[in-house]
């Protein structure tokens, strides 16, 4: 059975770019699922990635969302991969304002058929949490031990929340969509109970296919799961592709190489050329704008016209 309890009751219309969350009637289990198309899309517009990448990259965006909703603070969440291997990083991160970007760096060719293990090779992955107004932002690695992305999560819960955490992840080049189970700390004393309910409830997801989760919208996907459960949909939350880059954070990068350093550039090059790796937007500086961005007595003139 699966009861709305919001002010937003799901249509039968399939709904993308967004985050159901749901809990279970008297079970100590709590559940979200995303779905994201036309953020994805953006990403994907941006950046021409091989297909092993793309499905990593896209897993990892779905499961920046899902991670972002369980910790509910005001700031971001970073999910990223950093490594020796060929595809030596890989960066989604998801905003308080329901924001996500995402992108990738790599070298030489990679095969559509490579593993994880040999496309990223040794490192970690590094979940942060930076808060606005902290001083410094949370940070939690797991080792690239595991054969996939969601079994990487589930062993960070398990090994730094000690919460039993269950993750599917899928993409194609259409879309990327995730599912997310976790146990929580049961306000009864029944343990046997608490974890009976736990095996059945993860042993039914467990039947989801990548196809079910990247084209089923929540409710029917939840109804097929746990029609026999009293699920209960809460929020619904909305995303959207942006980047927080800017001329203006350019020219202060800029500013920080000192004048001489920058205008030396400029000599050498004929110009400064910053490209965000995130959003593929390049911004150039010529000479002129250099002495604007150091000038003393004026405001820079950002809106320059060579910027592309």
């Amino acid at each position: 059975m699966i009861d709305t309890v919001t002010t937003e009751t799901e249509s039968t219309e399939f709904q993308t770019d967004n985050l159901q969350r749901f809990i279970f009637d008297g079970i100590p289990v709590r559940g979200e699922w995303i779905h994201l198309s036309k953020s994805w899309q953006e990403v994907l517009n941006r950046r021409q990635y091989p297909q092993a990448i793309q499905n990593i990259l896209g897993e990892m965006m779905a499961a920046a969302g899902l991670l972002a909703a369980t910790v509910k603070i005001k700031g971001r969440l970073v999910l990223q991969i950093k490594s020796d291997g060929p595809v030596n990083l890989m960066m989604v991160e998801c905003t308080s304002e329901n924001t996500v970007r995402a992108f990738a760096q790599w070298e030489g060719d990679i095969a559509d058929d490579i593993s994880l293990e040999a496309m990223t090779g040794k490192g970690a992955l590094a979940i942060t949490i930076d808060v606005e107004g902290s001083k410094q932002p949370y940070q939690g690695l797991v080792g690239l031990n595991d054969d996939s992305i969601a079994s990487m999560l589930e062993t960070y819960f398990k090994q730094s929340e000690q919460l039993e955490t269950r993750i599917w992840l899928a993409a194609n080049e259409q879309s990327v969509a995730g599912l997310f189970l976790q146990q929580l700390p049961g306000e009864n004393n029944n343990e046997e109970a608490n974890e009976e309910d736990w095996i059945r409830l993860s042993q039914l997801a467990a039947t989801i296919t990548n196809e079910e989760l990247l084209t089923l919208g929540a409710g029917t996907l939840l109804h097929r799961l746990y029609h026999e459960e009293h699920c209960r949909l809460l929020s619904l939350t909305d995303f959207n592709f942006a980047c927080s880059c800017s001329r203006e954070r350019v020219a202060d990068t800029i500013n920080l190489l000192g004048e001489a350093d920058a205008l030396d550039l400029v000599e050498t090059q004929g110009e400064i050329e910053v490209a965000c790796e995130f959003c593929n937007e390049h911004y150039h500086f010529d000479k002129v704008d250099v002495a604007q961005v150091f000038s003393a007595n004026s405001t820079p003139e950002l809106d320059s016209k060579t910027l592309h």
